[in-house]
């Protein structure tokens, strides 16, 4: 008799906690920006998620974006799924939740769960409030010129590493009477994590084709996974984005490979940290060479449509022609 009541007390609990987070809690988010005069809609359940899949499937992501900016201004309240979300255009906004009240917001659900499983919760990325404060505190040194600057040669040399492969393969092309298409998304993909995994944890790590390989599969793998459960709204569903599906046995198959290689180079040598600024030399340096270098010129018929959820990347890759100058 107890174990029925218990029984019946937990489902009864399950249904009330599924039927809050998909339709009390957004009407209530709803109801309260509605009060304050914030234009927008609400689709319970599902909300916005079908006609942001129709534009990805038109191949225009950001036409459903363009079309609620216009009907509503420059913010406006809709929902992903069961979220209620506050959307700005409006670049006042922006820098108020940013920069001046920075510390009045946090990370979006979505991306804290999608995320969340990827990174974790508590590094520079996705911690919140003082622990994020103290994380900046941390790395901030590493940030100074003159540490950036005892960069620039290796960053040089890997670049320089990378052209080198290009120009052979150029030249073999040039002998068939063809000429050389690559996937600059991939080879430039490639390129950047080898210049941060030289940079951060030394050049012995680059010779070794599987800690490369195993860390790019495992990262581009894993944030293709997530994605697909987050439009087919599994990745946000309490309980069932738990269930060991086969994408998430997969995705924690990912999660693993890249921890296990990751330990291994932080147990193999010290590392330190890098940020905006590393980013902007190292793209400066690459592209000052590339640039000295060859001639790129886009593939006939290439497709450039923007693949955004987690990350921004094009959907087709960016097949070039690359040649000599």
């Amino acid at each position: 008799m107890w174990f029925v009541l218990l029984l019946a007390a937990f489902i009864i609990w399950i249904f009330y906690r599924l039927f809050k987070f998909w339709i009390i809690d957004p009407w209530l988010i709803h109801r309260d920006l509605w009060a304050q005069g914030i234009p927008g809609r609400h689709i319970p359940i599902v909300g916005e998620i079908l006609h942001v899949r129709k534009s990805i499937l038109a191949e225009n992501p950001l036409e459903h974006s363009t079309v609620l900016a216009a009907q509503f201004g420059n913010y406006y309240r809709v929902s992903f799924g069961p979220v209620a979300r506050l959307d700005t255009f409006d670049p006042a906004l922006i820098n108020g939740v940013l920069k001046t009240n920075a510390r009045a917001y946090h990370k979006a659900y979505i991306m804290r769960l999608v995320l969340g499983v990827l990174l974790g919760r508590n590094n520079l990325l996705m911690a919140e409030d003082e622990i994020h404060a103290q994380h900046r505190r941390l790395i901030a040194p590493v940030f100074q010129h003159q540490n950036l600057n005892s960069m620039i040669s290796l960053m040089v040399d890997i670049t320089l590493d990378h052209i080198q492969k290009w120009s052979a393969a150029a030249i073999v092309a040039h002998h068939d009477n063809k000429s050389l298409t690559l996937n600059m998304h991939e080879k430039m993909a490639r390129l950047t994590l080898d210049i941060v995994t030289g940079c951060v944890f030394g050049t012995e790590i680059i010779s070794d084709e599987n800690v490369h390989e195993t860390i790019y599969r495992a990262v581009t793998e894993s944030l293709e996974l997530m994605e697909k459960r987050l439009y087919n709204m599994i990745a946000i569903i309490p309980i069932i984005n738990r269930l060991p599906l086969s994408s998430k046995r997969r995705i924690d198959k990912c999660i693993s490979e890249g921890k296990n290689i990751i330990r291994r180079i932080v147990d193999d040598r010290p590392r330190s940290c890098v940020g905006q600024n590393f980013a902007m030399l190292e793209a400066k340096i690459m592209l000052a060479l590339m640039i000295r270098r060859f001639r790129f010129e886009l593939e006939p018929g290439q497709k450039l449509v923007p693949e955004i959820v987690v990350t921004m990347r094009p959907k087709y890759g960016m097949w070039m022609r690359v040649s000599p100058r």
